[in-house]
């Protein structure tokens, strides 16, 4: 009866041990994470990916923008004025969607050309 209890007892503490164990390494590999993290979240290059994610979302909509633009083809029964001025708001509208485009370009090369003269200088 006694090497039972002995036992027992040894397989007890085997089991609270490495329990011991496993939450001490859960929580080194918490901390490696969060240090990563930090790390990461002061990385130049993660400020201008998001910079980038974020101009390649607008010229995203630009480029929907003009798809519809382009998509909204005037009826062939209305008048011929009407036609006309369809046509001069359309192309307004074209016009409108690429110096959005160009704004959006160039912000971006003004970023990109600060970011670059940062990590050189």
């Amino acid at each position: 009866m006694t090497s039972i209890i002995i036992v027992l007892c040894a397989a007890l503490c085997a089991f609270s041990a490495a329990r011991y164990f496993a939450a001490r390494t859960r929580l080194v590999e918490k901390k490696i994470d969060e240090a990563i993290a930090r790390k990461l979240r002061a990385s130049p290059v993660l400020a201008e990916m998001q910079e980038i994610r974020e101009a390649n979302a607008v010229m995203r909509n630009l480029l929907i923008d003009m798809v519809e633009n382009e998509a909204s083809a005037t009826p062939t029964d209305i008048q011929t004025a009407d036609q006309e001025r369809a046509y001069k708001l359309r192309h307004q509208r074209r016009r409108e969607i690429f110096g959005e485009a160009v704004f959006v370009l160039q912000r971006t090369e003004g970023v990109r050309a600060g970011n670059s003269q940062k990590t050189v200088g």
